[in-house]
Order: structure tokens, then sequence, then C-alpha cells
């Protein structure tokens, strides 16, 4: 009799470089993760004003996160989308604002200097000369069709990090995810075998979400949950989805035998506790991205 096969061990991906610890988003950050127990790292992409792809994850620079010329942003910062990658470098996003919430947050993240925002080819370049296994590329593109005006043209965006991932020649290892799933929808149509996640918003954040004239969510690309049962699975599966990729404690084991069912993989995101990530563990996800400083999971660190 053949043994029964083994189920692959769930992939550990560093959520924005490890952003718990380190600099979000940043070569720093990227560069630490690879000395850790994990599979590959997840970052989030904007576009400037002239054409480079930018690692960051909002649409904006921070002034709990920025500082230049050494002096804290008094306010907003400018849209990514209307600096050139040169103003854009000229940020330091090294460190959290003493005495913000944003610093209470991640107590374990010292803070650094001179941390500049990367582009996406250049955090590839970390990737591509790192020893040992090949480690993969969770890459977010960051389109928002409540606010095109702050975010880049979603088809510019998708074919710009389609064609770096391309030119890195880090295919092979890259996972294309998303909240707007017409992102995914234009990766699928230029690379149809190209690995996708479904990123759903959290329940919690619902309300933040502004329905088109006929009701439907902007985030569903015409697949809105309300016309598939109410289920947001049975619409990623609709909108010909492989993954679903929540807020971690959205994911039950109910979920997961409906996306079982659906023959959809779940990713969840957003964990950094070592007994958030044990249950995920057990409940069989496909990955799990975490900020640090737990990576595996107490049984998984108490085991090595």
């Amino acid at each position: 009799m053949m043994p029964a096969a083994t189920a692959p061990a769930p992939l550990v991906i560093a959520g924005a470089t490890g952003y718990g610890l380190w600099p979000a988003n940043s070569l720093e950050g990227a560069f630490r993760c690879l000395a850790e127990p994990i599979d590959g790292i997840e970052i989030d992409v904007g576009m400037t004003a002239d054409g480079h792809l930018a690692a960051h994850h909002d649409y904006h620079l921070s002034r709990h996160a920025t500082r230049l010329n050494g002096e804290w942003l008094a306010a907003r910062g400018p849209a990514l989308k209307t600096l050139t990658l040169a103003e854009l470098q000229a940020y330091d996003v090294g460190s959290l604002r003493p005495g913000s919430d944003y610093a209470a947050r991640y107590p374990d993240r010292a803070p650094m200097e001179g941390v500049r925002i990367p582009t996406l080819p250049a955090l590839l370049s970390v990737l591509a000369a790192a020893q040992g296994k090949p480690r993969r590329i969770y890459i977010e593109i960051k389109t928002d069709p409540q606010d095109p005006d702050a975010s880049p043209d979603a088809q510019l965006v998708t074919d710009a990090v389609i064609a770096a991932v391309e030119a890195a020649g880090w295919m092979a290892f890259t996972k294309l995810i998303a909240f707007d799933w017409k992102v995914l929808r234009l990766a699928k149509a230029r690379k149809p075998a190209i690995a996708t996640a479904h990123l759903t918003i959290p329940a919690a954040l619902a309300g933040s979400v502004k329905p088109l004239p006929n009701g439907d969510s902007p985030w569903a690309d015409g697949c809105d949950p309300r016309h598939h049962g109410g289920s947001d699975l049975a619409a990623i599966k609709a909108h010909g989805g492989m993954e679903w990729s929540p807020y971690f404690t959205e994911v039950t084991a109910e979920r997961m035998a409906e996306a079982a069912g659906l023959g959809l993989r779940v990713g969840p995101w957003g964990l950094s506790a070592a007994a958030d990530i044990d249950r995920m563990l057990d409940l069989g996800v496909h990955s799990v991205t975490v900020s640090g400083p737990a990576w595996g999971g107490g049984r998984t660190a108490a085991a090595g």
C-alpha cells in the first residue's frame, strides 16, 4: 500500500518585508528577512510620476512614518503618483514618529536612518542574489477604484509589474495580489499562468466601501458577492480566482471547507502572534503572511 500523501507545509511570507521589525517595503527589511526561516516576502507597489514602480503601502506619504531633511512631515504628504522617483527617494521612511499610534503598534521595530523607498526591480534583485532556495515574492498592486486620482492606472501599473518580474526572471516565484479585482483580471489576460490571490476587505472595514450606483462593490470588478449567494469565495471563483486572501480573523473551519469545495487555496494576512499563526497552520492554509517577530508559529519555533 502506498503511504498517504502529506500536504505541503504552509508557506511563511514576511509581510511588507517584516514590517513588525523593520521598515516596511524596504531593502533593509528584505535583506534581514532573507536571514529568517521564511519562504518569501510580500510588498506593496505603486507608481511614481515618471513611471517607476515604488514599494510603498499607502498612496500618500504618512506624517507618522516619513521625514524630509530630518524633520517629520507636519501633515499627510504628497501622493506617490505626483512625485518622480528622485523626489520620492529624498524622504526617509526608516522610523516611526515617537509617541504615535504607529509606533505603539510596532514596539519591536527599531528606528533606522536613511531608509529610502525602493523600486520593485531593486527588491527583485535582492531576491535573485540571495543564497539558497529561491524566495517567493507576493506583490500587492495598489490601485483604488474609489479614489483613482490618488492611485495609479490599473492597466498601466499591472503591465509594468509583470514586465519587471519577467525582466528579473522571477515569474515562477511571484504571486500578484490585490483588493481591486480588476488588477487580477488584467494580469490573467496578459499572463494566464501567473499566480494570483484575491484579497478581501475585512468585515470591520466594510463600511468604507462606497457602492456603485447599481449596488455592487467597486472592488469586485463585476463579481460582487451579492450575485453569488452572498459568498465572497463563490465570487472569487466566478471571477477566475485561485486563492482567497483574507484578514486572518475571518478564516474559520467552515470557510476553509467552503474554499476547499470551490477548489480555492487560502492565504491569510495580518498575522503577528505565534498562537494565531498556529491556528492558521492547524486549519491547513496555503500560506501565512506575517509581520514578525513570530514567523512559523509557537510550536514551530519550539521544535526548531
